[in-house]
């Protein structure tokens, strides 16, 4: 079943909304001995997705019956250097078993379900949607393994539906009439597609000769079909890698012709090559201009899915239609401290950052009371497989900064910069020192340093948080003490750092680790994502307690866990000499002046991940830190703000630790002087 493109969102409670995956839609037919992933031409991708093929497979034996699913493929995790579309696209033509597997490592997929239409013997299509979804909640209850998950739907609630697209850089999202049934091949004004950023597949009616230092391809000439001819739409010289170019010129030079495809020819600045309009590609773009033409074409891949003769001109998308929504957290009770000039403000400043960013990236916007800050370039790209701006970075730090900033306040801040985003030329680095000219409202102090007193960017407030970002620093690293008592430790924090073959998994088990060992000695914590690899648990510690001492808790545990499990853990620092299997439990972050990511700080890590607060129920093998990004986080904040401060609130207790080293270590004595008699 296909949707129609609209550009208006229904309203009622008749409606459901669904993101608008950016992926490969299949149906899949799944019994326990074989699965079948059927594209839209009807060409099975079985063998190139076993992950997928396993999951269904598996779910199948449990259910005792077979079933067909409609969903859609998309990654999991992007490797670096490629974009989500493209990450998949190269798996689709793969068929050496070794180099599916590479690809299934490298660049993991889950099928996202929408839709069921047959379950076991009995054949759903023409049952209302919300009967079907109902069958379908049902079959993928409990459990499931990697490679299948339920795809969101939110019932009569388009617009949150809208701002969770419009945040995380969705392609847009689906309308669906929940008492429609599902009509196999036809596509349906019950189905709607609303569009947040244009995007649409085109025709290739030819190409252009590259020029200076770029290969085998110049520009795409696209086109779309119109009454039965191929008008042309532009063309697009931006968007490849090397390997794409490669891939385009093989496939172009295969369906090469002498003639123009085109109704009218277009002309062209370099030598034009002429194909056979057979390949389809999909283009981001801002808009149409008004001869008819695409304004900043974006090449983002080819779809092998897509049958050439149905591509038309869609409507244009709601990107001008609908307004840019806010992304707001909500307020939070009880804090340790009100954030100054935060409370109620935040909705505030993310309209003004969404003002400058329609109107061309850069103004001033009023960040306190009194306080006005400039910011300047909000549309430069920081996250490009995310298509995430600097503006987008800016925003999500307003609307989580009530939870953030208490958590925060008053720690000297260890800024990395991101002046050019985080692709891959990114010129990354480390700055401690505040510079010499801050602007008004921004917090700085200085502290004692080994060099003598330094300037140093406190936390405190928003104007502070948002010239951090400003200045492209995209991670708020706070230290573990704060101004006025800079050599007390609040915390002590054991870092888990995997090793190159430790898989995610691991990590979780390491953690749930170290939380039996806390209940056994009586103790709490809190735990978080990193944002990427790994965990950090953070342990609470009395006031006034010294960096060393803090760095002895964190090692008392850390031991505890090696020694029940050298295999799967280990203390060694050395990089060269830490087994790759294993998890690296570090404590050597626990120094005076030493800093992790805060809770609920952005990482530079595609595509746009959080280091988010978890309950310990969470820790479980599923568990996907991939998914922790800013759209999911953001409307969470005030329930792990909650969690993670329940996990500090009781103090732990260093007599009862030192007591338990003590333990341990006549416990070890006594078994080596056993083993030597």
């Amino acid at each position: 079943m296909l949707a129609s493109t609209a550009s208006e969102v229904p309203a009622g409670d008749d409606w459901t909304f669904e993101p608008k995956y950016d992926g490969m839609r299949v149906l899949a037919y799944a019994t326990r001995d074989n699965v079948r992933l059927l594209t839209r031409n009807s060409i099975d991708r079985a063998p190139q997705f076993p992950e997928v093929v396993h999951a269904l497979t598996t779910l199948a034996r449990r259910r005792h019956r077979s079933f067909v699913l409609d969903g859609e493929i998309i990654v999991r995790r992007v490797p670096r250097g490629t974009s989500a579309f493209q990450a998949l696209q190269a798996r689709w033509h793969v068929s050496d078993l070794a180099a599916v597997a590479r690809h299934a490592n490298a660049s993991p997929v889950d099928l996202v379900v929408f839709d069921v239409l047959v379950d076991g013997e009995q054949r759903l299509t023409a049952l209302p949607w919300h009967v079907r979804r109902k069958r379908l909640e049902a079959l993928l209850r409990g459990p499931l393994l990697g490679g299948v998950r339920l795809g969101d739907s939110a019932v009569g609630d388009g617009r949150t539906m809208l701002r969770r697209a419009s945040r995380s850089g969705w392609e847009g999202i689906i309308a669906k009439r929940i008492e429609a049934p599902y009509r196999p091949g036809i596509r349906s004004r019950d189905w709607l597609k609303l569009k947040i950023v244009s995007e649409q597949e085109f025709v290739v009616g030819g190409w252009t000769e590259p020029r200076r230092s770029r290969e085998h391809v110049g520009a795409l000439l696209l086109g779309y079909w119109k009454d039965g001819d191929l008008e042309y739409a532009g063309h697009t010289g931006t968007g490849f890698s090397r390997d794409t170019l490669r891939d385009l010129v093989r496939r172009l030079t295969r369906i090469e012709r002498r003639t123009s495809p085109f109704a009218s020819p277009p002309r062209t600045n370099q030598r034009a090559h002429w194909a056979q309009p057979s390949t389809v590609v999909v283009v981001r773009f801002t808009e149409w201009t008004s001869d008819g033409k695409l304004r900043h074409p974006v090449f983002m891949g080819v779809r092998d899915d897509k049958n050439a003769a149905q591509v038309g001109r869609e409507p244009m998308s709601m990107q001008k239609r609908v307004p840019r929504v806010s992304a707001t957290a909500p307020k939070e009770k009880g804090t340790r401290r009100s954030a100054p000039g935060v409370r109620g403000q935040g909705k505030s400043i993310v309209a003004q950052i969404e003002q400058l960013e329609r109107s061309g990236g850069r103004g001033s916007i009023a960040s306190g009371p009194q306080t006005r800050l400039e910011v300047s370039n909000l549309d430069k790209i920081y996250f490009p497989k995310a298509r995430l701006t600097k503006g987008h970075v800016m925003r999500y730090c307003a609307a989580v900064a009530p939870v953030i900033l208490p958590l925060i306040d008053d720690r000297p801040l260890v800024l990395k910069r991101y002046p050019d985003g985080i692709g891959r030329r990114a010129g990354a680095f480390f700055q401690q020192s505040a510079p010499a000219n801050t602007p008004e409202g921004v917090l700085v102090k200085r502290v004692q340093t080994a060099d003598g007193p330094e300037p140093r960017i406190v936390a405190g407030n928003l104007t502070t948080l948002l010239y951090c970002v400003q200045m492209g620093a995209i991670e708020v690293n706070p230290w573990a003490s704060r101004i006025g008592s800079l050599n007390d430790a609040d915390y002590a924090v054991l870092d888990l750092d995997p090793g190159e073959r430790a898989p995610f998994s691991l990590v979780v088990q390491v953690a749930q680790w170290i939380h039996e060992v806390l209940g056994e000695l009586g103790l709490a914590g809190s735990v978080k994502t990193s944002g990427g690899r790994g965990m950090h648990i953070y342990l609470p510690l009395p006031p006034r307690t010294s960096f060393k001492n803090a760095r002895m808790a964190a090692d008392i545990i850390a031991h505890h866990v090696a020694a029940r499990h050298p295999a799967e853990t280990t203390l060694v620092r050395a990089l060269r000499q830490r087994p790759p299997n294993a998890v690296y439990i570090d404590v050597g972050q626990n120094d005076r002046g030493k800093s992790v990511a805060a809770p609920f700080s952005l990482r530079a890590r595609e595509p746009g991940l959080v280091s988010t607060p978890l309950e310990w129920a969470e820790l479980t093998p599923t568990l996907d830190p991939t998914t922790l990004t800013i759209d999911r986080v953001l409307p969470e904040a005030k329930r792990r703000a909650t969690v993670w401060r329940r996990g500090l609130r009781r103090p732990i207790e260093l007599e009862r630790l030192t007591q338990a080293r003590r333990s341990s270590t006549r416990a070890k004595a006594t078994a080596r002087s056993s083993s030597a008699r």
